[in-house]
């Protein structure tokens, strides 16, 4: 077991849109095998064609193999390639739009715009069940609530990126969809038992085993039902990756992590022990997204594993081989995205996920408006969005509103008193954002101070129209876009019909 293998191993993320000398310097010196990309390294497509080349050819200046360069492109709030790239809305809208065909056909444009970018892994499709309304990570990341819908259309996510020459990388197993916590500032856990996870969490995982998936990703989360060791996440966990995922399910692809940087594991057991860890249990690529210095001591726990005898051999070989096998399987892209074709099948995705409940029969809105949104700010570190400064309704709306209220996510009783004396009676639009934890912005619902509609919108998580008042219409595009606020703006308008259909399960009142 050589150096070089050791860093196969290891996929990093770094600041900044040029790659600094001491990454390519571990590349070339074969610390390294992956690399991340998020937002903040992506400036346009002639920048991001230059990192990626850059990378691929400090790995051949070192005579290694060809780099993993992954992303997370999810669609939605979690969408690295926002401006001037190929849109995706988010998985729980592509199940809402009911657009099949679309989807399939829109997912392969952006694998294969992926792939001519010189990125050839994503950590996509989530396969997660989203069965609980307060969780604080996966939700609208998830194709739904029913294990049947999440496994058919992450068979579809995962073949319309292979079918481009993609690694897909399914997440986050066995389950992060039923937690209440997000593993990114905590150590969740599944309580549930075997039979329950076997027909919920694990169903879309087998079905994307099934459809060949090239490789999964663990979760930060504890599962007492697969391994009895207290407080030991899934990502650590021999009894999970190795018995349940390669014996069990019989999958053979590659075994990745997720990042080894999030409080479940750092403020556990550590960076770089869980980094020795994960591979002992049986993990292929660890990831580790931004600290330079903790990727440096990751690699020298594993380099002293190896030296000390810690870690069999037989394990390390597996591993290295794994990943050797599956960077073969990255395909060579074939042709141009035709950038309309994928914006015309986009915005048909996100104008057929619009979904209602509620008094529908009190749209359009006609005439003035008083807009009342939210100063939001990301629900998790996994979302990219950043805080807004503007609000798109309020573009979108801007010849209708009247008065607009920016409002902090947790309202005083005195700012919900503001709205209604300034208003004037005219209806009400308000841009819910995580209601469920803020319900102080349900108050402006609830204070019956005009004839007119009162209209929630719900953004980021659609189960905030589970709190609507009778009497009040709902609407949700299942994605908190830019383009999924569009198309509700279009069906306040009754620009486009409200023809969704529901992927989670909410109280429909007065349909």
């Amino acid at each position: 077991m050589t150096p070089k293998d050791i860093g196969q191993l290891l996929s990093v993320g770094f600041d900044g849109f040029e790659a600094p000398p001491s990454l390519l310097g571990a590349i070339r010196q074969g610390r390294v095998g992956g690399v991340i990309l998020f937002g903040r390294n992506v400036r346009d497509v002639l920048q991001l064609r230059t990192l990626t080349s850059e990378l691929q050819e400090a790995a051949a200046l070192g005579g290694h193999a060809s780099l993993f360069i992954a992303i997370d492109q999810e669609g939605g709030a979690v969408r690295r390639l926002r401006d001037r790239f190929v849109p995706l809305p988010s998985a729980m809208a592509m199940a809402a739009s009911g657009q099949v065909e679309s989807a399939q056909r829109l997912l392969y444009l952006s694998a294969l715009e992926m792939m001519n970018l010189g990125i050839n892994q994503n950590y996509a499709p989530v396969l997660d069940v989203n069965n609980n309304p307060l969780n604080p990570v996966i939700g609208i990341r998830s194709f739904g609530e029913d294990p049947e819908s999440c496994a058919r259309w992450g068979q579809l996510y995962i073949r319309a990126m292979q079918d481009a020459g993609m690694i897909a990388t399914g997440k986050h197993f066995p389950g992060h969809g039923d937690t209440d916590q997000d593993s990114h500032s905590a150590l969740p856990l599944v309580p549930h038992d075997r039979i329950r996870l076997e027909a919920i969490e694990l169903l879309p995982f087998r079905a994307a085993i099934a459809a060949g998936i090239r490789a999964l990703m663990s979760a930060h989360v504890v599962f007492p039902a697969f391994d009895p060791i207290p407080h030991q996440p899934a990502t650590i966990s021999a009894a999970i990756l190795g018995n349940l995922m390669r014996q069990e399910l019989g999958f053979s692809g590659m075994i990745v992590t997720d990042c080894m940087e999030m409080a479940a594991i750092h403020d556990g057991v550590g960076t770089s022990e869980g980094t020795f860890r994960a591979i002992s249990a049986g993990a292929d690529q660890v990831l580790i997204s931004h600290s330079g210095s903790l990727q440096h001591q990751s690699y020298e726990r594993l380099s002293r594993a190896v030296a000390h005898g810690e870690i069999a051999s037989s394990r390390l070989k597996e591993a290295v081989r794994t990943v050797s096998e599956t960077k073969a399987l990255i395909g060579h892209p074939e042709g141009a995205v035709d950038s309309e074709e994928a914006y015309r099948l986009a915005e048909e995705i996100w104008e057929s996920a619009v979904a209602g409940v509620g008094a529908l029969d009190r749209l359009p809105l006609k005439g003035p408006l008083t807009l009342v949104t939210f100063q939001s700010i990301p629900r998790s570190p996994a979302d990219d969005r950043g805080a807004a400064s503007a609000h798109p309704l309020a573009e979108f709306l801007h010849d209708q509103v009247h008065q607009h209220f920016s409002l902090p996510l947790k309202p005083t009783p005195n700012d919900i008193e503001e709205v209604h004396r300034e208003s004037h009676g005219m209806p009400l639009v308000v841009a819910l954002d995580n209601a469920l934890q803020h319900p102080e912005q349900l108050l402006l619902l609830n204070r019956q101070w005009t004839a007119g509609p009162i209209v929630a919108i719900a953004l980021s998580s659609p189960y905030d129209l589970k709190r609507i008042p009778v009497g009040s219409v709902g609407l949700t595009a299942f994605d908190p876009s830019i383009e999924a606020q569009r198309a509700i703006s279009k069906a306040l308008r009754g620009q486009i019909a409200i023809k969704g259909h529901w992927p989670i399960t909410l109280e429909v009142r007065n349909r």
